[in-house]
């Protein structure tokens, strides 16, 4: 475990982790104003390569006729628009209502029925059948997002339980292990204000390092917007699951929650760490495929490299490692 990994053994670990949580809504839903990242040319290029390794290493997993896919942490869908071609209809979460309103609105303009498309902003996933009203996928897809899950294990955990029993895979596309410079040291926005001086001591010891950065290949040095397209206002009201998540945050807290550190894990990932993390959520056939992306950083001085992982749901019964009890 890297000190990126606190989990939730300590409250100071619980603490750190409610930051980061409320830090990424905040952010991801400032990002949504502006476009997302539709407009960055560098996440076109990796969320491409993502794509490519998947239609080459699975073709047989993908079948437009019948695959119900879900992206998780689908941003402003990016990915499901890649995948789309490939797969019957799909279901895009994320924690920012922001990020939601823009991928219902890009699916709309572009006259496609919401029952084959849509997105829906879920806060937190609860690991049991009521996440997503008991729906089950045959492929789940999580791209360049575990980073800022503060808990690999726990999410990983919740994910397989989406899964088909024996049939469904879920996908994991991330940092392979790198050096931690590659991330964007900046000052929030509005550094002035400070936090409350009533702070626990714990939670201050985290907040205070207000030039953390985030990293997501659309907040990479060199890396900009050229043309912002903000969305105009909804035309009519999308169908969403209405979880009200403190979206409603008073100024002063977007300016504390801008000071947190959006990244959990600024270094990347092992192969030995995602398989273990697959493993103990009791998937198989799990494999770890290096290099499945690139990108180069800042100036191209910087390279990262991205990995693709998988592993498959057991069939009905079957217990694996972590305690998953294919029903």
């Amino acid at each position: 475990m890297d000190d990126d990994d606190k989990g939730e053994k300590t409250p100071k670990g619980k603490q750190r982790m409610l930051l980061i949580e409320e830090a990424n809504v905040a952010h991801f839903n400032r990002i949504a104003q502006t476009g997302g990242y539709d407009d960055n040319p560098l996440t076109e290029q990796v969320s491409q390569q993502i794509v490519d390794t998947l239609c080459e290493e699975y073709e047989d997993e993908l079948d437009e006729d019948k695959t119900v896919m879900l992206d998780y942490a689908c941003g402003t869908g990016q990915m499901s628009r890649k995948l789309a071609p490939y797969v019957n209809r799909i279901v895009g979460v994320d924690i920012s209502q922001g990020m939601v309103d823009y991928y219902n609105q890009r699916v709309y303009n572009q006259g496609i029925p919401e029952e084959e498309m849509h997105a829906v902003c879920i806060p937190e996933l609860k690991g049991d059948d009521s996440d997503l009203d008991g729906q089950k996928f045959d492929l789940i897809i999580c791209a360049q997002a575990y980073h800022h899950f503060p808990d690999i294990q726990k999410m990983t955990n919740n994910l397989a339980n989406l899964l088909k029993p024996g049939t469904g895979i879920l996908f994991v596309a991330d940092l392979m292990e790198h050096d931690p410079s590659i991330f964007k040291r900046r000052a929030p926005p509005h550094s002035s204000h400070s936090h409350s001086e009533d702070q626990s001591s714990s939670t201050s010891s985290i907040t205070h390092n207000s030039d953390r950065d985030h990293y997501d290949l659309l907040h990479t040095e060199g890396s900009t917007h050229p043309h912002p397209h903000p969305l105009p206002p909804l035309p009519l009201p999308l169908h969403h699951h209405h979880h009200h998540h403190h979206h409603h945050h008073h100024e002063g807290h977007h300016d504390g929650l801008s000071a947190q550190p959006t990244v959990a894990h600024r270094g990347g990932f092992t192969s030995d760490q995602i398989e273990t993390c697959f493993v103990s959520a009791g998937l198989q056939d799990v494999r770890f495929i290096e290099n499945a992306a690139s990108a180069q950083m800042g100036n191209g001085n910087k390279h990262v490299e991205l990995f693709v992982a998988s592993g498959r749901r057991p069939g009905e019964g079957i217990v694996q490692e972590g305690g998953l009890d294919a029903r």
